[in-house]
């Protein structure tokens, strides 16, 4: 479930940003899933495969991984709604490839 460390976004963000579920590059630019600075923890969604995925900043770099039910819980009721509807319209977009 571990994605991998990352130095400063640019410096090796194409081999460490991937998504821990289907692999999907979670960097563009000097952006990580859509922040060009993340903060000390990001969650965010694959848009790949809908994965909800935590981006936690350290010292050492960012540490990518899918996030945990617990995490998903703890987070503000606004917060989860916004994670619903992405998984839903990811999952959408998912349907719409494949057919």
């Amino acid at each position: 479930m571990f994605g991998g460390l990352v130095g400063p976004i640019g410096e090796s963000a194409a081999s460490f940003t991937r998504c821990p579920n289907c692999g999907t590059e979670l960097a563009e630019d000097d952006y990580i899933a859509g922040r060009a600075k993340p903060a000390a923890e990001v969650v965010s969604i694959c848009r790949g495969c809908a994965e909800i995925v935590t981006l936690t900043r350290r010292d050492s770099g960012l540490a990518l991984r899918a996030a945990t039910a617990s995490e998903y819980l703890s987070l503000a009721p606004e917060a989860q709604n916004l994670l619903r509807v992405a998984h839903l319209l990811v999952s959408e977009q998912i349907k719409r490839r494949v057919c």
